[in-house]
């Protein structure tokens, strides 16, 4: 048996109910053991971006580390618009102070954007412009450029998960009639995985990933090299 830590934001209920419909054969010997971050709002004040100081990230690690897992996921896309180096600088951190494994959404999307290597990359998110600006450049900065955007302009991280599947896929059909080969959902309070099956044969010729998704995924393809 093999027990991960996955540290989420207090709001997010997505990645949760995720766990609890996970087929045992797609679980395998994998439980998981969760520390919430206390996060509300999303935005680029000092407010928020505060939510996910070291301190905080800090606390959260040890609680996880208590379960004695043996590796820790921070399963939140903060990264992507306070830069890439936070997420680098806590995945150190922790992996200096427990001995453990450590890697965040944020890495793991941006490695696997890499491996994928879209020629047109739409990106659709909750957040509002100025927070999607952020993720965008983000992305430019690690070699994968988005060509293609839809922010719905949320703030509060518990309205993302409410945001219906439909309405995603509609954002997915968008960037599909834009040329984009391949379309991210970007966020871990969001339903994009939903969306996505939505679009399951269809006949469809772009390729859909979900931050969620690849969150999980990261845990069976190691660490990421971004």
């Amino acid at each position: 048996m093999r027990r991960v830590g996955i540290i989420i934001p207090s709001s997010n209920v997505v990645i949760e109910d995720r766990l609890q419909g996970m087929p045992a054969a797609v679980r395998g010997d994998m439980r998981f053991h969760i520390a919430r971050l206390p996060v509300v709002a999303v935005d680029l004040g000092r407010d928020s971006t505060d939510q996910f100081a070291d301190a905080a990230l800090d606390q959260a690690v040890q609680q996880v580390c208590e379960a004695e897992v043996e590796q820790i996921v921070f399963a939140g896309t903060a990264g992507a618009w306070l830069g890439i180096d936070h997420d680098r600088a806590w995945v150190t951190r922790t992996e200096m102070a427990t001995g453990l494994s450590a890697t965040t959404t944020t890495l793991q999307v941006i490695d696997a954007l890499r491996r994928v290597r879209p020629a047109r990359l739409g990106l659709v998110t909750p957040f509002t412009a100025d927070v999607h600006d952020r993720i965008e450049e983000t992305f430019a900065g690690a070699g994968v450029p988005v060509a293609d955007r839809h922010a719905l302009g949320l703030t509060l991280s518990r309205d993302m998960a409410d945001v219906s599947p439909e309405r995603i896929a509609d954002r997915f059909s968008d960037c599909i009639d834009d040329g984009c080969d391949v379309v991210l959902t970007f966020c871990t309070n969001f339903r994009g995985s939903e969306a996505r099956l939505l679009w399951l044969g269809d006949g469809m010729q772009a390729t859909l990933l979900d931050s969620v998704d690849l969150t999980f995924q990261g845990l069976e393809l190691g660490k990421p090299t971004a």
